[in-house]
């Protein structure tokens, strides 16, 4: 945050006569360099293209110079939290592999052997060196995968919770709402209206600190 202020601040000189757009190129470039940073991060490029595609859409749809600064810093934010969820520098190769594997397609067959044949190594080989580099075991990281997606769905879509359910490849809702209770330690309908909640207090006070308010959300 303190780099995106330096650059705030340093008054590039305009290249074009319409400071708007002007605005705007600077903040994709900026765009450009932090997808570069978060790649350098050991991000996988599909986590990172979804979120630059989606942030260069709402900077098209910015109105002012001031909702061009302040979209950068929030751009900077965005793309520290994707490193914070993706990155997967400092893990062994089978395992980034592994990762991106869970965290790019929850519908695929995530067991272990299936897991395993796809990395040409023996299922109790993956296991301990799953478990030796991230603490946890396969089954718990994939479980844990599928309620952040849960809880990603409770929050930006209306879906019922039987379809979220689904979504996450949990056909059974009574066993997704314990799994989920277990994790998040509140039902799912619980957290999906404490979360709505505390967004629209969110939006509110961002509405008072920065008018106009900035179009879209960006993931959190």
């Amino acid at each position: 945050m303190e780099s995106v202020k330096k650059l705030v601040n340093l008054g590039i000189p305009p290249r074009l006569a319409d400071t708007l757009r002007d605005r705007k190129d600077l903040t994709i470039t900026l765009n450009s360099l932090m997808r570069k940073a978060a790649e350098q991060a050991g991000v996988h490029p599909i986590h990172i293209d979804s979120f630059s595609n989606q942030s260069v859409r709402q900077i098209e749809e910015l109105e002012s110079v001031e909702q061009c600064q302040s979209f950068q810093r929030r751009l900077a934010l965005g793309y520290c939290r994707l490193v914070r969820k993706y990155s997967t520098s400092g893990y062994s190769l089978p395992v980034q592999k592994v990762i991106t594997c869970i965290t790019t397609d929850l519908s695929a067959d995530l067991g272990l052997k299936a897991l395993a044949g796809k990395l040409n190594v023996t299922p109790s080989y993956l296991s301990s060196l799953f478990r030796k580099e991230t603490g946890m075991t396969l089954t718990d990281y994939v479980n844990q995968q599928r309620i952040a997606h849960a809880q990603h769905l409770l929050l930006n879509t209306s879906f019922p919770i039987k379809s979220i359910a689904q979504q996450c490849v949990i056909a059974d809702l009574n066993y997704f709402v314990r799994m989920f209770k277990r994790a998040a330690g509140v039902t799912p309908k619980v957290y999906r209206d404490s979360a709505a909640h505390s967004q629209h207090l969110e939006i509110v006070r961002n509405h008072e600190e920065e008018s106009p308010d900035l179009p879209g959300n960006l993931p959190g």
